[in-house]
């Protein structure tokens, strides 16, 4: 119960700074599964570049057109109609390529549509048809089960009421680009993929496969060596006692007269 308890501590804490982080805060921020984006952020758009702009308040903006609002509240809605948002210049602001739709996820502050390098924001070509599919409609779906980054652990932890990121510091991020995290009828979290996913895992999970192997046979070698050192124990003893070895031929037993055979002699008495 404490594990599962400092977990959800810590996954809350870690949502909780992404949330409160302002625009004016520096680029310190934490990587985060796509669905983990949707889940913290107060507006989700699949948006059309056109340019970006300076507002007579001396703030930067990129005016774009909203396809589509995949998450957002009516408020927030109403402020996306002015087709402005909002990004601090300097290290960390979002640099969004012109004249291309994109999918861009922030939060609003100050009645403004706010986006940085700590949000997400990726053209919709280079997305997975898993990470289409998630920000339709999937990834809001599983916000009830947190994501925990296995980056900075080195036996990731594994619970029924999470979904373990295993492939977060992997170049090949299979459970970032082609799987969903949702609770299942029975109550668990757990990673739902398709076949993208599954060849996506196989080499990783093979090669687990092999290291397992190895430390298994491993460690039977070393029970194994173990083993062979360990002094045998001499069989017990039939009669409670030990027994006499037998004497070599031509020596006398110890308390015996020795008596020896002569051959080819002559008989004694008279003949």
């Amino acid at each position: 119960m404490s594990f599962r308890m400092g977990v959800m501590t810590l996954a809350l804490v870690l949502a909780v700074m992404a949330v409160l982080l302002s625009p004016a805060s520096s680029c310190s921020c934490f990587y985060r599964h796509p669905q983990q984006h949707v889940c913290e952020a107060d507006f989700v758009v699949f948006a059309r570049v056109r340019k970006v702009t300076h507002t007579p308040d001396g703030l930067t903006a990129y005016k774009v057109k909203v396809k589509r609002i995949l998450k957002a509240s009516e408020k927030v809605q109403l402020i996306l109609q002015k087709g402005l948002i909002y990004t601090i210049p300097g290290t960390c602001a979002m640099e969004l390529e012109s004249r291309t739709s994109q999918v861009i996820t922030g939060n609003v502050q100050g009645g403004k549509p706010w986006t940085n390098l700590c949000h997400f924001a990726k053209p919709w070509r280079s997305l997975s048809s898993k990470m289409k599919k998630g920000f339709r409609l999937l990834y809001e779906r599983g916000c009830d089960c947190p994501i925990m980054s296995c980056a900075f652990w080195e036996d990731c932890p594994k619970a029924s009421f999470m979904c373990a990121w295993e492939t977060s510091n992997e170049e090949n991020d299979c459970q970032g680009r082609h799987a969903v995290c949702l609770r299942g009828q029975d109550g668990t979290c757990d990673w739902l993929g398709g076949r993208l996913y599954r060849e996506c895992m196989k080499p990783r999970r093979k090669q687990l496969d092999n290291e397992i192997t190895v430390a298994n046979n491993k460690q039977d070698n070393n029970i194994n060596n173990k083993i062979n050192t360990i002094p045998r124990r001499r069989r017990p003893l039939r009669f409670g006692y030990k027994r006499p070895r037998l004497h070599k031929l031509g020596q006398p037993r110890k308390g015996r007269p020795y008596i020896q055979h002569v051959v080819n002699e002559k008989p004694f008495g008279p003949k």
